[in-house]
């Protein structure tokens, strides 16, 4: 890199972006490396992990960073991990929940909610002062509503309630959830959940949406209840102070599902009176726009 440059990451669950642009925004590179084991590691493995990708690329530092990190649900949290990345690059840092990035891609109408919903989720909102609030994001035993695992994790405790009334189920999604769990029935659908890697099991989740379009009982209400449980999660940002008029919903989940987008912005409209917009392009371009926003600071 031999002109001036600065960088937006987004360090999400899944995968890493790193985007190069100028500093008035136009991209001149993108680079995506798989997330790993990135929410196992502390504020300094993370920022040694983040150096070490920006190395990689160019040996000119940019004008500024500005990194939404996927695990950082607290103001303290991102103040640990913009320390520890200023210390290894020597550069601006700003360092923000992932779900903030929503409202920095679409700026330009008001403070707005972020609502990620992807392997996981979360809500954040900010008070007047700028003050950063955080609902949710407490993984998948016992939160992430609407999440991959959070959807997978409701739609079989659904089954196992229908066979316990019932003592047989022959709800649709059973089946390809068998396929899945690779056994023979919903014991094995259990056993599955228990002893696989959470981030396996959560990839299970289209098949949930996809029952819940054959009309699988069990799958409606999964998705139903995630959504109804997202609602929640903005409300309480709402009852506690957070300053917003919209919500921005993004995230693999939710950008890929009419359904659950469809009830959530229903649920929105109705309990809060809040309209949905749902961002389906790279939430690294809300990274960009806060290391524009840094780098203009000087």
């Amino acid at each position: 890199m031999n002109t001036d440059y600065i960088v937006g990451v987004d360090a999400g669950g899944t995968r890493t972006r790193l985007r190069l642009a100028t500093p008035q925004g136009r991209t001149l590179a993108d680079h995506r490396h798989p997330a790993g084991d990135w929410t196992a590691l502390d504020a300094a493995g993370k920022a040694g992990r983040l150096a070490a990708a920006l190395r990689a690329v160019t040996e000119r530092p940019p004008l500024a960073v500005a990194v939404g990190a996927h695990g950082c649900d607290s103001e303290e949290e991102c103040d640990a991990l913009r320390e520890a990345v200023a210390d290894r690059t020597g550069v601006a840092v700003a360092v923000v929940n992932d779900a903030f990035l929503l409202e920095a891609a679409v700026p330009d109408e008001g403070p707005a909610a972020g609502l990620v919903v992807g392997t996981g989720s979360i809500a954040v909102g900010r008070h007047a002062d700028g003050t950063s609030l955080y609902a949710g994001g407490w993984g998948w035993l016992l939160g992430d509503p609407g999440s991959g695992w959070g959807t997978v994790r409701e739609a079989v405790r659904l089954l196992t309630h229908a066979h316990d009334r019932t003592g047989r189920t022959e709800d649709p999604l059973l089946p390809p959830l068998v396929r899945l769990a690779g056994g023979g029935g919903l014991r094995d659908v259990v056993d599955a959940l228990q002893r696989l890697p959470p981030r396996e099991w959560a990839a299970w989740a289209p098949a949930v949406f996809d029952a819940a379009d054959a009309g699988s009982p069990a799958a409606r209400a999964a998705i139903t209840r995630g959504a109804d449980d997202l609602v929640s999660l903005v409300s309480d940002l709402r009852a506690r102070g957070a300053a917003f008029h919209r919500v921005i919903g993004g995230g693999s989940v939710l950008a890929s599902r009419p359904h659950l987008a469809h009830r959530l912005a229903s649920g929105l409209r109705t309990r809060l009176n809040l309209p949905l917009t749902v961002y389906t392009g790279e939430p690294v371009a809300g990274a960009v726009h806060l290391a524009r926003a840094l780098a203009a600071r000087g």
